[in-house]
Parts: structure tokens; sequence; C-alpha cells
């Protein structure tokens, strides 16, 4: 028994030293990470591009993530310092912007994946439907809705007594947090990375498709036409890929 007590204190002491050291290492990467990134997308000839948009919003996501909720288990878990277990709106509002900016950033990355698959389309008129104003539009109602949704973090999440003076913020017991449990498997776990590969299998497909039908110019006029038209298209393409890989 005591040997076991020894095993579980060693591997409480090396996640407390990880946290500790380890973990604002890893914040400090990350913010630079974001603000490198949203400098970078807020150029002139890049924040009007839809793609831009969307990957100026994923860093936005992730900075608010790293700030609010990964400071915050740092402190706890590294430091031992853990306001949610004494403030009732701590508790809930950790819980809160964990959830929300955990899942904005994947939900701004499949938008991105949906603009792709929309700019990489043989067909012009659905080329033309990727725009800054759609970008802005699904942003926006896009992150109202996950406000609205997880909304029940700022009701159903408690600071709970476990055993004589010890408390802790955690979710009500019953039926919320079997909730809970199937949304992180089916919207983080298997929802969003599905998603993700299909857009980007269909992105593949489009481009390949664009390939397949490149028309070679001319002598006509006509032709010259097409052709430039086809490179340009190409050079476009090419541009948001990048931008989309950064």
């Amino acid at each position: 028994m005591s040997s076991s007590d020894g095993f579980l204190t060693s591997l409480q002491s090396i996640q407390t030293n990880l946290f500790r050291i380890g973990g604002p290492i890893l914040m400090v990467f990350g913010v630079v990470s974001c603000i490198v990134s949203l400098i970078v997308f807020t150029q002139k000839n890049l924040r009007k591009s839809p793609c831009s948009i969307y990957l100026i919003a994923v860093n936005i996501a992730n900075f608010l993530y790293i700030t609010l909720s990964l400071l915050l288990l740092i402190l706890t878990t590294g430091y031992g310092i853990d306001p949610t277990k004494s403030n009732l709106f701590m508790c809930r509002f950790n819980y809160y912007t964990t959830y929300l900016f955990g899942i904005l950033s994947p939900f701004y990355l499949i938008l991105a994946s949906i603009d792709r698959v929309l700019v990489t389309s043989s067909n012009a008129r659905t080329r033309q439907r990727s725009t800054p104003r759609l970008a802005y539009i699904c942003i926006g109602c896009g992150t109202l809705f996950w406000m609205l949704f997880h909304c029940h973090a700022l009701i159903l999440v408690d600071i709970q007594e476990i055993a004589p003076g010890y408390f802790t913020c955690s979710f009500r017991a019953g039926p919320y947090v079997v909730f809970l449990g199937y949304y992180s498997l089916l919207i983080k776990a298997i929802i969003v990375p599905l998603l993700m590969i299909v857009f980007a299998i269909w992105t593949a497909k489009n481009i390949r498709k664009v390939r397949q039908r490149r028309i070679a110019p001319v002598t006509t006029n006509t032709g010259n036409t097409a052709g430039n038209s086809e490179r340009s298209f190409n050079s476009k393409d090419r541009q948001d890929k990048i931008k989309y890989l950064r």
C-alpha cells in the first residue's frame, strides 16, 4: 500500500513540475505564435481575403483560449492557485470559456475549409460565393450560436464539497455529466476531424478537376482569354493554399 502511495505521489509531483516548468514555456510560444500569425494575416494585401479572415478568427480564438483557460490550468495544477474553488463566478466562467474557445477554433477552421472548397470549384458562380461579407456573416452567426449553446456552463456548474473541507469546481451530477461526455466525444473527437478530412478531400478533388480541364492557350483571342483566366485561377489557388497551410 505504501509503494502504491509513493507511486501516486511521484506521478503527482511529475505532473506539477510539468505544468510549473513546461506550462509557461508552451504558453509563451502559443501567445507569440498567435500574435505573429495575426500580424501576417492582417497585412493590407491579405486581410481582405475570406481565408485570411477565417484564420484571423482562428488565432484570436486560440489566443483567448491560451490566456484565459490554459493560464488558469497552469496556475491550478502547477502552482496550486485555484480561484475557482472559492469564487462561483470564476468557476462557471472558466468552464464556459474553456468550452467556448475550445470549439470556436476548429469551427473557424471548418469554415476556412469550406471556403477552400468554394474557391477551388470549377464553377465560376460557386467561386464567387467566397466573399469577405460571407466570411464575416458566418463567423458572427457561428460565434453567437456557440456562445448561446454553451450557456449551460454558466448555470449547471457549481462549487461542490467532495470531502470534508475540500471544495472543487465541477459539473452537477446526473444527466448533465453524460451530456458533456457525449458532447466531447461526438463533436470534438469525431465530427470536427471528420469534417476537416471531408472538406480537404473535396478541395483536392476540385483542384484535380480544374487541372484536368485546363485549356491550353491558343493563338486566337478566345483561347488566350481562357488560358489567362485559368492561369489566374491557379495562381490565386496557390496563394490561398499557402495561407491556409500557415
